[in-house]
């Protein structure tokens, strides 16, 4: 088991975690970031559902709970700022997450607390400005299987195994899968992005988010004092959008924006100005709501698995980076109780653990695939009419606390974590 030499692709959420699990069996684990360092950059992400208790196994919760950011819960505003439900957080004990989180955090903090977890130790490698130029597998489960590695910068090298943790659009997934295969993404008609503008005394440290005819939400969220985070979420075809993401100008990504916002009533022209002009808003991110939809068994191929969003994304889920941990945790388990196996090679313990994590996690990992149209003409209203009705159901929702929640649906409340032995 100390012996087994594994490439980590994609230095997100899922990526420093499975890294951590693997280097308790022994591994020695090189972790490629394609930036030059660290991606310790994005909005407030949060941890949920079955994503608490393994971070708590994972010894994280106080590295976390130090780095919450103290959000007090989500209202839902009109136009005119009034203020139309509220709902807090959950009570810190109960079990149950809100639809703001006990857990709360940047995501920049968040990847910095997984790297720690590695930082330093003698069997991980952490490489920035690295990435796969092409990759070839050796055929069966004979004990001396690898994956032949090709980099951009040249060099060559040879793992037992390698994971794709490179996100919704990752390269390594198309590797894997070959060049004539379908793209497995699916375009859920919408976008999100966000940006951060000046702070103004008013801001409420409050998430708030306020519906606007077409389809559009705006929102808010406040991690630090000086600054206000602007959420958009898009319901909705946009083609001048989908050319301005593509253009990969950042100002023409912010005049598309600001032509779809400014006028919407709220704090939307201020917003808007401060996109156009503030060097705040230079971190302005902006992508389409997609799933990937992969075929049963094809989560892995021989001795290379997909991990994360490469495996099963639902952008803007809210289970992103639960998900993350959960999922390495369970493919590093499945591969650490196959290796002990000794009638199997090693590369036969590989393959068999890599399916029986797709066997284990795709069935909670995929529950939010395929929304349903009410659900998303409810909780994204294109007309006044329904913006009216969401109000007010969100204001008997938050009467009776139905925001309180064990997880997505019953198939997440009742899935438990499995437990690994080998990984103790």
């Amino acid at each position: 088991m100390s012996a087994l030499k594994v490439l980590v692709v994609g230095g997100g959420v899922a990526g420093p975690a499975v890294t951590y699990w693997l280097s308790r069996i022994g591994a020695h684990v090189t972790l490629i970031e394609r930036s030059d360092k660290m991606r310790a950059s994005g909005q407030q992400v949060d941890l949920r559902g079955k994503g608490v208790p393994m971070m708590k196994k994972m010894g994280m919760e106080a590295a976390v709970m130090a780095a919450c950011v103290k959000e007090p819960g989500m209202q839902l505003i009109d136009r005119n700022g009034r203020t139309q439900a509220f709902f807090p957080v959950a009570k810190s004990g109960s079990g149950k997450q809100s639809i703001t989180s006990e857990y709360e955090i940047m995501r920049g903090d968040l990847v910095k607390i997984l790297y720690g977890l590695t930082d330093g130790h003698e069997n991980v490698r952490h490489l920035y400005n690295t990435t796969i130029k092409s990759f070839t597998q050796d055929g069966g489960d004979g004990p001396d299987s690898k994956v032949h590695v090709s980099f951009e910068d040249g060099r060559e090298e040879d793992f037992d195994l390698v994971i794709a943790a490179d996100g919704t659009g990752s390269k390594t997934r198309k590797m894997m899968l070959g060049a004539d295969a379908p793209d497995p993404r699916r375009d859920c008609g919408g976008h999100i992005g966000y940006f951060s503008v000046p702070s103004n005394p008013g801001d409420s440290d409050r998430g708030t988010f306020c519906h606007l005819p077409g389809g559009r939400i705006v929102g808010t969220r406040k991690d630090i004092p000086e600054l206000t985070r602007v959420y958009m979420i898009l319901r909705g075809k946009r083609p001048a959008l989908d050319a301005a993401i593509s253009s990969g100008n950042p100002q023409e990504l912010k005049k598309a924006l600001a032509d779809i916002y400014q006028g919407g009533g709220w704090e939307c022209d201020r917003f808007m100005d401060a996109l156009l002009h503030a060097p705040e808003a230079d971190d302005i991110y902006c992508t389409k709501i997609e799933e990937v939809h992969l075929p049963p068994g094809s989560w892995s191929k021989g001795q290379v698995v997909l991990l994360g969003d490469s495996a099963h994304c639902h952008t803007a889920g809210g289970y992103g980076c639960a998900w993350g941990l959960v999922g390495a945790y369970v493919l590093a388990g499945e591969i650490a109780t196959a290796l002990k196996n000794k009638d199997l090679t090693a590369p036969a313990a590989i393959r068999q653990g890599a399916k029986a994590y797709e066997e284990t996690f795709r069935p909670v990992a995929t529950s939010m695939h395929g929304g349903h149209d009410w659900a998303e003409d409810l909780m994204a209203p294109k007309t006044s009419i329904g913006i009216w009705i969401l109000h007010r159901f969100a204001k008997m929702a938050s009467f009776f606390n139905w925001g309180e929640m064990d997880g997505l649906d019953k198939k997440t409340s009742n899935w438990n974590l499995p437990e690994y032995p080998a990984l103790e």
